[in-house]
């Protein structure tokens, strides 16, 4: 801080000052004869440099410093007398004061005359070569408002920095992105398409909300959309209508929106944002964009990474399911659920039969490949709504809100005699899987989640010690029965 203090010109001044000062006393013991000429003169220059090139208060800083040594210089020389010494330093801060007051007037004179004349020339149109106007007033006073914006632009770049960043959740950041984007660009319309999960096409993600408005549509292969996701580059519709190449290559689409951007964060496309309907032109339109979409590339990047994260910690990483301990959350909540409003709930346990034996003959490779095929036979039978977790080794479980137990017992037939005829393969080899089943429906009441799932867990083992390959009911079953296995 001092170094860049000292850096300044007036404050190289005052050091230049407090360098001469006491030169000045040295050289001019006393106000008479050519000593005390030197001496005004090495004191003077400094400060009346200071006075030219310096603020007010740095002119009065310098004055007051030589007006110090002016007086220690008289006490100690034996001058005149000290009222004398007073006396000169007073018209000393007088002087500079007065000097730097004149010069800075003529200062701001001269600039507000500089000024004037440069806003009378800026608004006259500018010539081409044909000597034919082709500067509005219009397009004038627009930049001079962008540059009035241009401090609470960046206030406002800023802002939405610092909330699109603290936005770790992609559902609540998407329409934070709409509303910022609206608000900043004055538009009516924005809209974020991102990849869909095969990576090929775009969608709106809240396209619910803003189907009837949706005039533009992307397409990856042809038009605007295609153009922008190939040159990673923001269009404008301006351009599209102004450049005749870009025009004749992007004529497919019927629609052309204000702008499209891409929504691009270390190197990958993630999406496009699409702006339309301004309100009212801006020089600073095009810059303004291009920064907030790069702004909300890495919002949507950072959102998309945690959620993966936030996936693999409730997901199993072989199967892709839910694993053990999501589960049992998540059938809390059933369970809570079906009590409160006293409707059904099933339980469908499974496990693949003479699995370590699976293993001992294929290979823990081809038992990888087996779990993960089941896994997408389980996804293709059971209902959208059920809850699906790999439970633990070869042990696979399913709860079914909305089912009672004759309903899953359908289900869980349905696929024991998918995966009994599915052909699982392996490093090119055929293998046949078969596995067994328990059922069991939410009995209410008093019974605890724990309870429910032994209850399904005891069925399943009826259906192993019965012979496997098989499906096993609560309801068929006996309390006694039920416990005599357990």
């Amino acid at each position: 801080m001092i170094r860049a203090l000292l850096n300044t010109k007036p404050w190289r001044l005052v050091v230049l000052i407090g360098t001469l000062a006491p030169l000045a006393v040295v050289c001019g013991i006393r106000w008479e004869g050519t000593g005390g000429a030197v001496s005004l003169a090495s004191l003077l220059l400094p400060v009346t440099l200071v006075a030219l090139s310096g603020q007010l208060r740095w002119s009065l800083v310098a004055s007051c410093v030589v007006s110090t040594a002016i007086v220690i210089e008289a006490f100690y020389s034996g001058g005149p007398d000290g009222g004398a010494g007073y006396r000169f330093a007073a018209a000393l801060v007088f002087i500079v004061t007065t000097l730097t007051l004149l010069v800075t007037t003529a200062v701001q004179v001269l600039r507000t005359a500089i000024a004037d004349s440069g806003a009378s020339l800026t608004s006259l149109p500018d010539l081409d070569e044909c000597g034919q106007g082709n500067r509005s007033t219009a397009s004038v006073k627009m930049e001079q408002d962008t540059a009035d914006e241009f401090p609470v632009l960046l206030e406002t770049l800023e802002d939405i920095g610092h909330r699109i960043s603290m936005n770790l959740d992609l559902d609540t950041l998407l329409p934070a992105i709409v509303s910022t984007a609206t608000a900043s660009l004055n538009c009516d319309q924005c809209r974020v398409y991102l990849w869909d999960r095969t990576g090929t096409s775009l969608i709106n993600p809240l396209r619910t909300a803003s189907a009837a408005i949706d005039r533009f549509v992307p397409n990856v292969d042809d038009g605007l959309a295609a153009w922008v996701i190939r040159e990673r580059e923001l269009i404008t519709a301006e351009q599209v209508a102004t450049e005749r190449l870009l025009s004749a290559g992007l004529s497919d689409d019927d629609y052309v929106p204000h702008a499209v951007a891409p929504l691009t964060a270390g190197g990958d496309l993630l999406g496009l944002i699409v702006i339309d309907e301004l309100r009212q032109p801006s020089s600073s339109f095009r810059r303004m964009l291009d920064t907030l979409a790069n702004i909300y590339a890495l919002g949507i990047k950072n959102a998309q990474l945690f959620r993966r994260v936030e996936e693999m910690a409730l997901r199993d990483g072989l199967t892709g399911l839910y694993n053990h301990t999501t589960f049992q959350r998540e059938l809390r909540s059933l369970v809570r659920k079906s009590s409160v409003n006293e409707t059904p709930l099933s339980l469908i346990m499974s496990d693949v039969d003479y699995f370590k034996s699976f293993n001992d003959d294929y290979g823990h490779q081809a038992g990888d490949d087996v779990l993960r095929e089941l896994a997408q036979l389980w996804k293709a039978v059971m209902p959208d709504c059920s809850i699906l977790a790999r439970y633990g080794g070869e042990e696979f479980i399913a709860a079914i809100p909305g089912r009672d137990e004759d309903r899953a017992a359908e289900l869980a037939e349905i696929l024991r005699s998918t995966i009994e005829q599915h052909p699982f393969l392996s490093n090119g080899r055929e293998m046949r899987v078969t596995a067994s089943f328990g059922v069991a429906e939410f009995a209410g009441g008093t019974q605890s989640t724990d309870d429910f799932v032994r209850v399904a867990d005891q069925c399943l083992y009826s259906a192993k010690a019965s012979g496997r390959n098989r499906v096993v009911r609560h309801s068929v079953r006996s309390v006694i029965s039920l416990r005599s296995t357990s």
